[in-house]
């Protein structure tokens, strides 16, 4: 959760981990390491070890993964994937239970160079091998279909949750001026090239418009490019990462938030965004099409489409009745998910890995 390029999937076992603890479980999380972060730290009661860099975590922990568990006197192993996959029941014989919120598939030429995506190809290909007996675990509907159709054979939903006693709306009934904001990663996959390119032909229908996005990560670069080339640089803000508690200021002051990934387990951000009465546009695609209630909390989108988001966009900014609407109905679908169910659903796998194994 420390990480400055956590996202939804860290938030998500960083909800569960801490109940698991709250529930008398002792839990220990290996990451890799980023700069100024401590070897070993407490985080809300679980033991976060880094050690290894990103590119070549997944080799640190196949080489020493045997190692920690004996260490640690570990009983169950909670193999949470993410891009470059673990394989950890080719590594272990403890029991296993895969978190796996996506696989990127073709998306990965989207993002980087073809040597690394075939890289990681490579790697998604046998995981429906190596995940065959094991208890796999994902964030939405569609993800599972996905996964299923994939090969995993054992695909259970553990649905994502948001913080209701943080994530609220703003005190104060009315929004001032016109923000669309975007929170998370700055990747080329998330597809934030279409956003400044619909806010751009917005911005003579909406003098007061402000693009406002918030994260780390490379694509930074080539997006400030972009805004330059377009225009837009005076009201387009890049926040870099951002504070919990200033992620909340920062829905709270939108008036629409955007989501143009071409891949997403589910869209944590698209629940955040509705717990503080902020609608949600998004692209249509797996995940998102479960987090976003087409014509409800906001409008789904194919991906690239620079007119659709334009339109939808303009539909929320101008239209305040279709604002208010989807305001309502985006608070009550927000307080129908709590981080109780992923956290059931995930302890109860745990649970029946480890008496399978000892049975």
């Amino acid at each position: 959760m420390r990480n400055p390029e956590a996202g939804g999937a860290e938030v998500h076992l960083h909800e569960v981990a801490v109940r698991l603890v709250k529930d008398g479980f002792t839990c220990i999380q290996y990451s890799h390491a980023f700069p100024g972060c401590k070897a070993e730290e407490d985080v809300g009661g679980v033991t976060v070890r880094r050690v290894g860099g990103k590119f070549l975590f997944n080799y640190t922990v196949w080489l020493r993964v045997r190692d920690w568990c004996r260490r640690d006197a570990i009983d169950v192993v909670l193999d949470d994937s993410n891009k470059v996959p673990f394989l950890l029941p080719w590594m272990t014989r403890l029991p296993v239970v895969a978190q796996i919120h996506h696989v990127f598939g073709r998306v990965l030429f989207h993002e980087t160079a073809w040597p690394m995506a075939l890289y990681v190809l490579a790697f998604e290909s046998i995981m429906p091998t190596a995940y065959r007996r094991t208890r796999v675990l994902t964030g939405s509907r569609s993800s599972r279909r996905e996964l299923m159709d994939k090969g995993f054979g054992n695909v259970d939903i553990a649905p994502e949750g948001v913080d209701l006693d943080l994530y609220r709306p703003p005190a104060a009934a009315e929004k001032a001026g016109r923000k669309i904001l975007y929170v998370g990663r700055i990747k080329k996959y998330k597809g934030l090239d279409v956003i400044l390119k619909a806010a751009a032909r917005l911005k003579a229908e909406f003098p007061d418009l402000e693009v406002e996005i918030a994260g780390s990560g490379d694509d930074v670069p080539r997006l400030k490019q972009l805004a330059r080339e377009l225009g837009m640089e005076a009201w387009t803000h890049f926040l870099g990462f951002v504070t919990e508690a200033r992620k909340v200021e920062l829905y709270g002051a939108a008036q629409v938030v955007v989501n143009s990934s071409l891949k997403e387990g589910w869209g944590l951000t698209s629940i955040e965004a509705n717990a503080c009465g902020t609608p949600v546009v998004a692209t249509d695609v797996p995940g998102l099409c479960d987090s976003v209630r087409d014509g409800e909390t906001g409008f789904l989108v194919p991906f690239g489409n620079v007119d659709g988001f334009a339109s939808a966009l303009r539909r929320i900014l101008a239209d305040p009745a279709v604002a208010a609407s989807m305001r309502t109905k985006a608070l009550a679908w927000a307080n129908a998910h709590t981080w109780e169910k992923a956290y059931e659903v995930t302890c109860d796998a745990l649970l029946a890995a480890w008496k399978e194994k000892r049975s």
